[in-house]
């Protein structure tokens, strides 16, 4: 019966049934006949809006396409500009979303810093202490780091290599005075795949390869070009065009290539600029297929630089390829300023920086790989180069710098100026988030909406009156103060010859008439006393109102109230005892008075126990 009665409620349900209180509100029918109002919410999501970008409303009526290409800050149009958006005039293809914006990004320090401590050699490791220095002291990398940007969204819950990286120059920058132990990176230096630990390039590689791995494993995509896009790639990552024709049809082709540093040959060189020219200079061969008559062979081209770096990493090739694998120690000069202007792609020289500033460089000591260290030198938030050689820290000179033979070099471009900065960010502030319409897909009351704008209109102009309020009468503040300063500096100074100064270089006699004499004029002059009397009458039921009576002279009464309160004062003394005063004159030995009686009294446990014996 249960189950068939259970069975006749759900029909009714489903049915509409009128019987049941509970069918009445919630049946089928109620539900989907009942209206549905929306109203526009106030709180913007800019992730929802920035994904509403990427996609166009199927039933959409306006024909507005609101996908845009990645690097476009605004603007829509129809489906031809969007594709043409994507690839830009010289055929390089954007990305079709950005993990990590670049405009998040200052390549100078946003605070200054006290100098870090140095780094303990944990068993032969002085290339991971130098690539940890330069990393530590990268403007753009260590604001990112400290703003705990990655930190604060990680979802990794085992061992996170960019964690690691943030948890220690966040420990380095706070000035510790003793030696960093970087224990969390000599374990993982072991799985290096390639390379060895005793060569600081491939310690720098290695970094560059565990940091990009952990920041797609948040934000991971199959696209390559949006596997450029992460923060490691917007600081360090720049693009290479290679431009190559076909022997074939003659038609040009442009491949671009990401990098994150640039290896440079020393052979007939003489300074970095010459073997960064050099390297752009020779020609580079391409494995690759003509889009124009799909000739597959390796090609012929030259290379530039289509989009530079934020952080430029030099690499100079020291050590030979033999079986020692000597050192080329020959001295390359280089500046704390260069300029790449040459090695820039021809038609993105005049929209790209090219000037760069040294912030960090690695020297190498000895003769092979095997054996000597490396040092770090480094250029701390407050503008003075140190020397980080291991756990040795020490200022040193742009002089000295210069006169080293560096094996790595990292420069940075030059940070904005702040003024611009602080504008910039304002008028970002200011501008609102372009919101897509759609008639058909929501419908919104007027009355509330024009409701909220009013409301919204209100509030503006009351903090915009406010604000100006508050700006005027600072103003009018600033202006009385001054003009009462300058008031008070034109009247002139006039000495007071009444008054008694006693300076600190007197003698104590001139020190003791100057006292008395104003103890004299405080007597007559002075209205303390009245001042005193005003007072006390005012308060009722004061204790100090009645005169009390002094004893400065002993005439007559005083003397014998005095002598009736020091009796009251002093304690009684004892009696005297005859027996204490014969003893201090020693003619009595004082014994102590024995208890005779002690033995005689009966003892407590045997009256009990007669007592007992007595009752039965």
């Amino acid at each position: 019966m249960s189950d068939n009665s259970g069975k006749q409620r759900g029909e009714k349900v489903v049915k509409g049934g009128k019987s049941d209180n509970f069918a009445q509100k919630n049946t089928l029918s109620n539900l989907l006949n009942r209206a549905i109002k929306f109203r526009k919410s106030r709180y913007v999501d800019h992730k929802l809006e920035a994904f509403k970008k990427k996609f166009a409303p199927v039933n959409g009526v306006s024909g507005i396409v609101h996908a845009t290409s990645a690097y476009d800050i605004a603007g829509s149009g129809n489906g031809v500009d969007s594709i043409a958006e994507a690839v830009d005039a010289n055929g390089f293809d954007r990305p079709s979303k950005i993990l990590f914006s670049k405009d998040k990004l200052n390549s100078g320090w946003n605070e200054i810093h006290p100098i870090g401590s140095g780094l303990k050699d944990l068993g032969h490791l002085s290339s991971l202490n130098a690539i940890l220095q330069v990393l530590t002291y990268t403007p753009a990398l260590a604001n990112y780091m400290l703003n705990r940007t990655h930190g604060s969204n990680c979802t990794i819950q085992d061992y996170c290599f960019i964690c690691a990286i943030e948890e220690h120059i966040r420990t380095a920058l706070k000035g510790s005075p003793y030696a960093l132990q970087p224990r969390l990176f000599v374990g993982k230096l072991k799985k290096m795949e390639r390379g060895s630990t005793k060569d600081a390039f491939d310690v720098w590689h290695y970094f560059m390869i565990q940091m990009q791995s952990f920041l797609l494993s948040e934000k991971g995509s199959k696209d390559k070009r949006v596997q450029e896009t992460t923060a490691l790639y917007q600081i360090f990552g720049g693009y290479l065009q290679k431009k190559m024709a076909c022997p074939a049809c003659n038609h040009s082709d442009n491949i671009y290539e990401a990098f994150l540093d640039l290896s440079l040959n020393l052979t007939q060189s003489s300074s970095v600029e010459k073997s960064l020219t050099k390297y752009f200079k020779e020609d580079v061969l391409i494995q690759s297929q003509c889009s124009s008559c799909q000739h597959e062979d390796t090609f012929r081209g030259k290379q530039s630089i289509y989009k530079p770096p934020m952080v430029l990493s030099l690499h100079l090739q020291r050590f030979n390829q033999d079986r020692d694998q000597t050192k080329i120690n020959k001295y390359i000069k280089f500046e704390e300023t260069i300029n790449i202007k040459r090695t820039i792609t021809d038609t993105e020289k005049d929209h790209v920086n090219t000037t760069y500033n040294l912030h960090a460089a690695i020297v190498h000591t000895g003769q092979t790989i095997n054996d000597g260290r490396y040092i770090a030198y480094v250029k701390s938030s407050n503008g003075i180069w140190y020397c980080m050689d291991n756990e040795n820290v020490q200022v040193v000179s742009m002089k000295k710098l210069l006169e080293e033979k560096p094996y790595m070099l990292f420069y940075s471009t030059p940070a904005p100026k702040r003024v611009k900065l602080e504008r910039k960010d304002h008028a970002k502030k200011e501008a609102p988030v372009p919101e897509p319409i759609n008639e058909e897909r929501v419908t919104i009351e007027k009355e509330d909406q024009s409701e909220e704008i009013v409301n919204d209109e209100e509030d503006n102009i009351v903090t915009s009156t406010s604000d100006s309020i508050d700006d005027e009468e600072k103003k009018q503040e600033e202006e009385k103060l001054r003009k009462a300063v300058e008031e008070a500096s034109k009247k002139e100074k006039m000495e007071n010859k009444a008054a008694i100064v006693v300076e600190h270089n007197e003698n104590m006699k001139s020190k003791r008439e100057k006292f008395g004499a104003l103890i004299e004029k405080e007597s007559l002059q002075s209205k303390s006393s009245e001042a005193k009397g005003m007072l006390l009458a005012k308060t009722p039921n004061n204790q100090f109102q009645d005169e009390v009576s002094t004893w400065d002279e002993d005439v007559g009464d005083a003397i014998e109230k005095r002598k009736q309160v020091l009796k009251q004062i002093k304690p009684k003394r004892k009696k005297v005892d005859t027996y204490d005063l014969d003893y201090d004159r020693g003619k009595v030995k004082k014994i102590k008075k024995k208890q005779s009686d002690k033995f005689n009294k009966p003892n407590m446990f045997q009256t009990v126990a007669d007592m007992k014996k007595s009752k039965k």
